[in-house]
């Protein structure tokens, strides 16, 4: 974020064609595997500008804010997991909208990378960051107790539901005073879906669980998604199948650490359940 905020400010007083190619040639490109990493692929750099203009402030006082949160973050979330491994490499930049966290393959390592843009942009000015960081902390976790996730073909559906469900599953544990809303981040229609929404989400995905393409998962899974049904309701479902396992007595770390092909089995038998 330095070596970003350095070339912005130096750009400042251009018109915003000239600062979207001031941030290119000075920041984006010789940042580039950094993007790559990342899943980030082309940006519209002048439409970045003009909706990141009126939120600059709020992102650099995050950007300065952050190590600091990460750092009685990172604290906390030892004390709750205490074999949580601490040297996954966290990568703090502009996503240019792409996501506000996700988890990767990098260089052959798990990877966090933060776009601090994306927070602001999709959870606000005073965004959550302990929820935020607790569910991709997990996903980090997750990762490191249980290699037996990382599929050579990419994750399919049913994968990215568990993952994602149980991520949600962990903030709520690891946060017990916090509203449903909360551990959902804010989102008003996830948090409002109900049996009725679970039970019709989980009747149409047996065909689909195991699509590992972009636009299968991106129904269940996306934030960007418009449609019939809320966007991320994958997540509440999710939920709800990491909530039903660990009623049968199974606490954070072994449900992270059940194999690919009994978590399969596990979700898979939930979504039929769940069905009606």
């Amino acid at each position: 974020m330095p070596a970003f905020w350095a070339v912005h400010d130096r750009a400042a007083g251009g018109t915003v064609e000239e600062r979207g190619r001031a941030i290119v040639e000075g920041f984006f490109t010789p940042e580039i595997e950094a993007y790559r990493g990342a899943g980030i692929g082309r940006v519209d750099f002048v439409r970045w500008l003009q909706v990141f203009d009126p939120m600059a402030a709020a992102v650099r006082r995050l950007s300065a804010q952050f190590p600091a949160l990460w750092q009685a973050h990172a604290a906390r979330f030892r004390r709750a997991l205490p074999d949580a491994v601490d040297d996954a490499p966290v990568t703090i930049l502009p996503s240019f909208y792409y996501f506000d966290a996700r988890v990767r393959m990098w260089r052959d390592r798990i990877v966090l990378f933060v776009g601090l843009d994306g927070v602001v942009r999709l959870h606000g000015a005073d965004a959550d960051l302990g929820i935020l960081l607790d569910h991709e902390s997990f996903h980090l976790y997750h990762h490191q107790v249980n290699p037996t996730l990382l599929l050579p073909a990419g994750d399919p559906l049913w994968l990215g539901i568990w993952k994602e469900g149980l991520a949600v599953h962990a903030s709520a544990v690891l946060n017990p005073d916090a509203t449903r809303l909360r551990v959902l981040l804010g989102d008003a229609a996830l948090a409002a879906i109900g049996p009725e929404v679970i039970a019709r989400v989980a009747a149409e995905l047996p065909p689909v669980l195991g699509a590992t393409a972009n636009a299968t998962r991106a129904r269940y899974l996306a934030y960007d998604y418009r449609g019939d049904i809320p966007a991320r309701s994958g997540y509440v479902l999710g939920w709800v199948i990491a909530q039903r396992a660990a009623a049968q007595g199974r606490d954070l770390a072994a449900l992270a650490r059940l194999p690919a092909t009994e978590a399969e089995a596990l979700t898979r038998r939930e979504i039929l359940a769940l069905a009606r």
